[in-house]
């Protein structure tokens, strides 16, 4: 009977060890079963970080597409001032019309003086003078007298006392119309380069307009290849 007891009490305690064994084992097992769900925590983590890794991009394409502008707006301002400064700068309508101010222009007299010259009491000489001279010289020397008139009336800086047409080129005589493109006038012991032209009636008898230019002294050493004479003594 003592040995009975013995194996029921060893048969108890093995089946109580058996089944905390067993109770263990199904926990175990129940905490594997619901394990899994609580394992995807971290693959929902790592999205996450892949979510926040690609936020940033956003923000700085942003950055670089103003930065570009912000200095362009510059750049196009400091274009137009420059285009409107070279068109402004071209202006060369002035410089074009330089060539035709380089001619002075002649001066016309309103009022003819030669008539009243020959008229005076003390031109008798020069009346007959010019009376007895060729048709041809008579226009000539008609229009020179006009000319030492209007050069003496047109400024004080000259007394002209003598003009010769023919000094530096030939006259032209058209018409009524005689022109001297290469005349020189002698006033104050030195002789200037003379432009006239003058307009007769249609007698020839007298100066019916006028207009002349004066031009540079002729250089001293030039006047023997004019035929100038040196001064007023070697003039008559």
């Amino acid at each position: 009977m003592g040995g009975l007891a013995r194996t029921e009490d060893w048969f108890n305690g093995w089946s109580i060890a058996a089944s905390t064994l067993l109770h263990v084992v199904l926990f175990v097992v129940v905490l594997l079963l619901f394990v899994p769900p609580k394992i995807s925590s971290p693959q929902e983590e790592e999205g996450v970080q892949v979510e926040f890794v690609t936020l940033p991009p956003p923000p700085i394409v942003e950055q670089q597409s103003e930065l570009p502008r912000q200095p362009s707006l510059p750049e196009r301002t400091e274009v137009v001032p420059d285009k409107a400064e070279e068109n402004a700068a071209a202006p060369i309508v002035p410089q074009e019309s330089q060539p035709h101010d380089e001619t002075p222009a002649m001066v016309k007299p309103s009022r003819m003086l030669s008539e009243k010259v020959l008229a005076d009491p003390r031109s008798r000489k020069a009346r007959r003078e010019l009376a007895a001279l060729a048709p041809g010289d008579q226009i000539e020397q008609l229009c020179n007298l006009e000319a030492m008139a209007q050069v003496g009336a047109w400024s004080k800086e000259f007394q002209p006392d003598r003009v010769i047409a023919y000094a530096l080129a030939n006259p032209n005589l058209t018409a009524n119309a005689f022109l001297a493109e290469g005349a020189a006038l002698h006033s104050k012991r030195e002789w200037s380069r003379l432009r006239f032209k003058c307009e007769l009636t249609p007698d020839h008898k007298k100066v019916a307009g006028f207009e002349f230019l004066i031009g540079e002294l002729i250089p001293k050493e030039d006047w023997a290849e004019y035929n100038l004479p040196e001064d007023e003594g070697s003039l008559d």
